[in-house]
């Protein structure tokens, strides 16, 4: 199926690339759940990428700088956006041999943020077993960040995780046994891993529970292999 929407540019940093909420539900759209590749044109300049899911067929379309710079696009302009599914056929399947080998997650090594609004970075950085600048720079951000973001940056590191960030409710009141927690705190929002029992909260430390002032909302399950 293809479809064709306008947008307006939000404001972005003009560093990293943009990541912008689709106007849509795409499972209703596309009749299809989980990782979606899709292809098309934004002014006119062709791409393809892989579409950001937040949950409940909520999607995020990220925009490279070179598209930017190529069609000139600034805040406040009107993007004319050309979408359709990527065509996965037979002949173009991954052989066996091909299959993504996803990162084994045995132990954790506990990594402070290095600044204020870095606990995401900390967290990608605790399950890859590298240090919190090197995600700085594959993130391409050392500020605050979104599910987006952090499910991208899974992805980099061959981390394998759940399609969806997982509210808590009455119905679903646990969290899985590896996850990066989503916990309000009085005056912001805090991303935090959970590890087998343990929080390794980027800003407080290694707790055994979490913070007091926080409140757990949702979770994105990490699968360890």
């Amino acid at each position: 199926m293809k479809h064709s929407f306008n947008m307006t540019m939000p404001d972005y940093d003009k560093n990293s690339r943009v990541f912008i909420e689709l106007p849509f539900n795409v499972w209703n759209l596309f009749n299809k759940k989980g990782a979606i590749r899709v292809k098309g044109s934004i002014n006119e300049s062709p791409y393809e990428c892989a579409l950001i899911p937040r949950g409940n067929g909520t999607y995020l379309l990220p925009i490279n700088k070179k598209i930017i710079e190529k069609s000139r696009i600034s805040t406040g302009d009107t993007l004319n956006i050309y979408m359709e599914i990527v065509d996965n056929n037979e002949k173009n399947k991954p052989k066996v041999n091909e299959l993504i080998e996803y990162r084994r997650i045995e132990t954790i090594n506990y990594i402070e943020q290095p600044n204020p609004r870095a606990c995401g970075q900390a967290c990608i950085a605790m399950l890859a077993g590298v240090n919190a600048e090197e995600v700085i720079k594959v993130m391409n951000t050392k500020g605050s960040t979104s599910i987006g973001q952090l499910i991208e940056a899974l992805d980099y590191y061959k981390i394998k995780h759940s399609g969806t960030n997982k509210r808590i409710s009455k119905k679903n009141p646990n969290y899985s046994e590896v996850c990066i927690l989503t916990v309000h705190m009085p005056d912001y929002s805090h991303w935090v891993l959970y590890f087998k029992g343990k929080f390794y909260d980027p800003e407080f430390g290694v707790l055994e529970n979490c913070h007091p002032d926080g409140k757990i909302t949702s979770y994105l399950e990490i699968y360890r292999e």
